[in-house]
């Protein structure tokens, strides 16, 4: 899951990002990871941790980057790349 939404915060904007959520609390029942971003407008950065704990996901930090998604400028990433990579050899 990557830029988890503050579905919480009634001032987030756009209203779309609330069909996120709520998000569950159990653990998933399958190997996962969450990216997130420390300067995310959308969600903050603990909030995310907080769901990656939940699930049992790994929490990838992707620094200060913003809101990760395509319309932001965000291209490949090459690490991000090949931390999935190892991600999927331990499965």
């Amino acid at each position: 899951f990557v830029a988890p939404p503050d579905v919480a915060n009634p001032e987030i904007r756009p209203k779309h990002l609330m069909t996120f959520g709520p998000y569950p609390r159990a653990p998933l029942p399958f190997p996962s990871i969450t990216v997130a971003s420390r300067n995310d407008p959308f969600g903050a950065f603990e909030q995310a941790e907080d769901i990656a704990n939940a699930w049992g996901s790994l929490l990838l930090d992707a620094g200060e980057c913003g809101h990760i998604n395509a319309e932001s400028g965000h291209g490949p990433w090459p690490e991000g790349t090949m931390v999935f990579a190892q991600f999927l050899a331990r499965l």
